[in-house]
């Protein structure tokens, strides 16, 4: 089901984004600032507590609400 409502939004001319989380040693803040400039979508320092990669990670995607996820549920019941 991903794959074909991918395949449908690159037809419709939907734009894709990989994003880009820059994983480093260095936390001086200049570095993070020279990230985001370089077109990366994220940062974390390492070491990193789990938490703080999971938050970084979490911010790519698209929370669903329940609605989204009964239609999801039914189109594949049905389907």
């Amino acid at each position: 089901m991903m794959e074909s409502k991918a395949n449908e939004e690159m037809k419709n001319g939907s734009e894709w984004h990989v994003p880009i989380l820059a994983m480093t040693a260095d936390v001086i803040h200049a570095t993070y600032d020279e990230c985001l400039k370089r077109g990366m979508d994220g940062y974390v320092s390492k070491p990193f507590e789990e938490e703080n990669l999971y938050q970084e990670v979490a911010k790519f995607f698209k929370s669903k609400t329940i609605s989204d996820s009964s239609q999801s549920a039914s189109y594949l019941a049905t389907n």
